[in-house]
């Protein structure tokens, strides 16, 4: 009875010990995760505790640790390139404004210039340009919590867009092949989608050298819209292009790129639950997108 009794006695203790040391070690994570929370620091929870448990328990912990820095590192870039792009933005809607603004005190003092008032046009097209980047940066935004959906004739869309800036298309001596199917139809946000199409012919405007083309077609619920152009021989990287806020165009011009046209594209299209792939070479740039005739969005 009494051995029986000792060894009771020994397994009690062998428990009090073990949940002692799993104890031990359960605050201890709480120190050091009290320690992370309240500091800027990489440092890692810590357990000397041999029970396989716990030390799966702390890599877990450790594992999302890492994952959360790496993602508050990821959105502090991104807010850096965020506030970094709208410090370019209002320079670049400044300085159009201020020469606008002086060439029109000019005429006001003097008699009526043409060349002058080409200056004031151009100037002021350059402040549409820009804050039309703004807007579909604001769109995006508001988007993000949720789309307005409808059934819209994509097909139509793409035709009256075509139609709206065929004569700054001529005036740039560009060129389109349109090669729509008749009656593509998509269930989306149209006032996103309509941005899509005019940004992509918008990049015509800029970079199109003698021609350009479209492609617009449905197979099996999915849609394939292409946006082509001629570059005049430039080589394009697409590479660089798909980074967001980058542009091809290196100049410092009140007329250049700000370098989220197709950034811009591709976080729209994104949120209608499709994708974007650039392709070039052999003085050719092609937009391809893909989309889906229902959007389907995480939640």
């Amino acid at each position: 009875m009494s051995l029986a009794v000792l060894a009771l006695g020994l397994i009690v203790l062998v428990l009090v010990v073990v949940l002692g040391l799993l104890v031990a070690d359960l605050r201890r994570i709480s120190a050091d995760l009290d320690y992370i929370n309240h500091r800027d620091t990489n440092a890692s929870v810590t357990v000397d505790s041999n029970c396989g448990s716990i030390r799966t328990l702390a890599g877990r912990i450790n594992t999302g640790l890492d994952k959360t820095r790496r993602l508050q590192v990821a959105q502090a870039e991104q807010a850096r390139q965020v506030r970094q792009m709208l410090t370019n933005l209002t320079h670049d809607i400044k300085t159009p404004l201020t020469v606008a603004r002086g060439y029109a005190q000019l005429l006001k003092e003097g008699p009526t210039d043409r060349d002058q008032l080409d200056r004031i046009l151009n100037n002021l097209e350059s402040v549409d340009h820009y804050l039309h980047y703004l807007m579909d940066f604001n769109l995006i935004q508001e988007k993000k919590v949720a789309l307005d959906l409808s059934r819209v004739n994509l097909s139509a869309l793409v035709q009256e867009e075509l139609f709206n800036v065929f004569d700054a298309l001529t005036e740039r001596s560009v060129t389109v092949e349109p090669g729509i199917q008749a009656g593509v139809e998509v269930t989306t946000d149209q006032t996103m989608m309509r941005r899509v199409v005019q940004n992509l012919i918008g990049n015509w405007l800029k970079y199109a050298q003698g021609s350009a083309w479209i492609e617009l077609n449905k197979e099996q619920g999915r849609i394939h819209l292409d946006f082509g152009n001629k570059t005049g021989g430039k080589q394009v990287d697409v590479n660089r292009l798909m980074e967001r806020f980058q542009t091809d165009d290196q100049s410092r011009t009140v007329t250049r790129s700000t370098g989220l046209g197709l950034s811009i594209v591709d976080s729209l299209v994104d949120s209608l639950g499709g994708s974007m792939t650039l392709e070039a070479g052999e003085g050719v740039f092609l937009v391809h997108l893909l989309l889906e005739d229902t959007p389907h969005r995480e939640g």
